[in-house]
C-alpha cells in the first residue's frame, strides 16, 4: 500500500502552533500596556480624604504642650495651603463644590489627602508676618464646672471662681466675642480695655448655667458658649431656654458642630451638615449671627477650611495652645486650655504678665 504524504498535516499543526503563539503574543502585549498604566489609585483620594487619629483624649483635652489631637496621613504629602491673617486662602486644592437649591452639595473628586491640624504633621503652611504680633490675648478654655476629681477638663465651682477673684482683683477684664474680634482686627473705636481676656466654655453642659453663670455674674464677666445643637435636651446638657438665660446674660453663642463629631473622619457633605445646621438652630433660636466656629477635639482638615471659608464664618478657634494674636490665621486661632486638677499657681502662669 502507498503510504500518505505528511505534508498537509505538519502544515495545519504548524499553523495552529504559529496562530497559538501569534493570540500569546498579543495577550503579553495588552497585559504589559495595562500594567503600566497610571490610574493614580496611590497618588489620589477622594473627598474626602480619612486621617488616621492618633490620640484619643477625653472632650476638649489636649496633650501637654501640643494641640488636643495628633493626626497623620498614610497618603503622600498634600499641596501646601496658604492662609493669610486677613484673607483664608486655600491655594492647590482641586476641591470641586456645586450649590444645590437647598443643600450645599460637595462633589467627590481627586484631591491629595486631608491636611492634618496638629504640630508635627503636613499642617497648613503660614506665610511668615514682617513684624511681632500687635495684639495678644489669652483666650481660656473651660468645659464643665463641677466636682470630678480625677477629669481634667473639669473645674469644680470653687475653683473657678478662685480664678475669677484672680483676674478681677489683678485688673484682667474679660471681654465679649465682638470686643475680642474688633482688637483682633485692630479696628476698635474706643481704647483697649485693660488686659484683656476671652472665656470661652466648650460642649453646653448644664452646669455651665447653674454654675458658671452665677460665678461670672458676681464680676459682670462676659462669656462665649460653643454648642452643639444636637445634645441639646439631653441629660447633662443645657436646654435651649437655659441656652437663652445665658445669652440674655452676656455670653455669646456659637456653634460647635451639631453632634461633637471628629469632621476629618466625616464625608464632605457630613462636615457641611455638621457645621451648617449647627450654625442655622443656633440662629433660629436666638436670633443672633453665628459665624464663629470651634473645631470639636481641635479637628479639622482642607476639607474643613473650605466649609468655613464659602459659607462666610468670621473666625475658628482651635486647641492648639497659646495666645490668640492678630497674626493667626483666622480659622485657627489658639487658645489655653485650663487644666481643672492645677491649682492657682499655675492657672497664672497661663496669663501673659503685665507691667
Amino acid at each position: 500500500m502507498v503510504g500518505v504524504p505528511m505534508n498537509f498535516p505538519s502544515k495545519r499543526i504548524l499553523f495552529y502552533s504559529l496562530l497559538a503563539g501569534l493570540f500569546t503574543l498579543l495577550f503579553l502585549l495588552l497585559a504589559s500596556c495595562l500594567s503600566s498604566f497610571n490610574y493614580g489609585i496611590g497618588d489620589f483620594s477622594p473627598i474626602p480624604a480619612i486621617i488616621e487619629v492618633q490620640s484619643a483624649t477625653p472632650m476638649g483635652s489636649p496633650s501637654e504642650g501640643q494641640s488636643e489631637v495628633l493626626v497623620s496621613t498614610k497618603d503622600k504629602p498634600t499641596p501646601s495651603l496658604e492662609i493669610t491673617p486677613d484673607h483664608p486662602l486655600i491655594e492647590n486644592t482641586d476641591l470641586t463644590m456645586k450649590s444645590s437649591v437647598t443643600l450645599v452639595t460637595y462633589v467627590s473628586a481627586p484631591v491629595a489627602a486631608a491636611t492634618p491640624a496638629a504640630k508635627g504633621a503636613d499642617q497648613p503652611t503660614i506665610k511668615p508676618t514682617p513684624s511681632a504680633p500687635k495684639v495678644s490675648i489669652p483666650v481660656l478654655n473651660y468645659h464643665s464646672v463641677t466636682i470630678d476629681p480625677g477629669n481634667i477638663v473639669v473645674i469644680s465651682p470653687a475653683k473657678l471662681e478662685e480664678q475669677m477673684t484672680y483676674l478681677h482683683d489683678h485688673g484682667y477684664t474679660p471681654v465679649s466675642l465682638a470686643t475680642f474680634i474688633s482688637l483682633i482686627e485692630g479696628n476698635g473705636s474706643a481704647a483697649a480695655p485693660e488686659k484683656p481676656v476671652l472665656l470661652t466654655f466648650d460642649d453646653g453642659y448644664i452646669d455651665n448655667y447653674e454654675q458658671a453663670l452665677p460665678i461670672l455674674a458676681k464680676y459682670a464677666f462676659p462669656a462665649t458658649l460653643f454648642i452643639s445643637p444636637g445634645m441639646v435636651d439631653q441629660v447633662g446638657y443645657l436646654n435651649w431656654e437655659q441656652i437663652k438665660k445665658l445669652h440674655e446674660a452676656g455670653w455669646d453663642i456659637q456653634p460647635h458642630g451639631m453632634t461633637h463629631p471628629h469632621l476629618p473622619k466625616l464625608s464632605a457633605n457630613q462636615q457641611a451638615y455638621e457645621i451648617l445646621e449647627a450654625r442655622k438652630q443656633i440662629e433660629e433660636q436666638l436670633g443672633v449671627k453665628a459665624d464663629v466656629f470651634c473645631y470639636p477635639y481641635g479637628e479639622f482638615n482642607k476639607i474643613t477650611l473650605k466649609i468655613l471659608m464659602d459659607h462666610g464664618f468670621r473666625y475658628a478657634f482651635t486647641t492648639q495652645q497659646g495666645y490668640a494674636t492678630d497674626q493667626q490665621p483666622p480659622y485657627q486661632l489658639k487658645r489655653i486650655f485650663i487644666n481643672g486638677e492645677e491649682d492657682l499657681h499655675s492657672f497664672i502662669k497661663k496669663l501673659p504678665k503685665h507691667d
